[in-house]
């Protein structure tokens, strides 16, 4: 029997979800790369779960042989929803040249 009288046959695999990103997380990443040495506010009032997901970003423009993005969040609170959510900065570390 199948769980709350739905059938465990369909036609067809439905399309994959694609979440739309209410976050253009990509230019803000490289307006931290153009700006070295100050912060860029990304987002606001971002959930504490999205934070952590784009801190482990290893991908272009994220991460480069030039360096990579520095995610910090500030202003932490709990949302209506009781939703932990923050203000999102990006910052830009350059890779760390070795001399020969």
């Amino acid at each position: 029997m199948s769980p709350k009288g739905k059938q465990p046959i369909v036609s067809s695999v439905p399309p994959p979800y694609v979440r739309s990103s209410d976050y253009d997380w990509d230019a803000m990443a490289i307006l931290a790369k153009l700006n070295k040495g100050k912060s860029v506010l990304a987002a606001k009032a971002v959930p504490n779960a999205r934070i952590k997901s784009v801190r482990r970003y290893s991908r272009p423009p994220f991460v480069t042989d030039e360096g990579h993005v520095v995610v910090n969040m500030r202003n932490s609170h709990l949302n209506e929803d009781g939703v932990r959510v923050g203000d999102v900065y990006f910052s830009w570390a350059d890779t760390e040249q070795k001399e020969n």
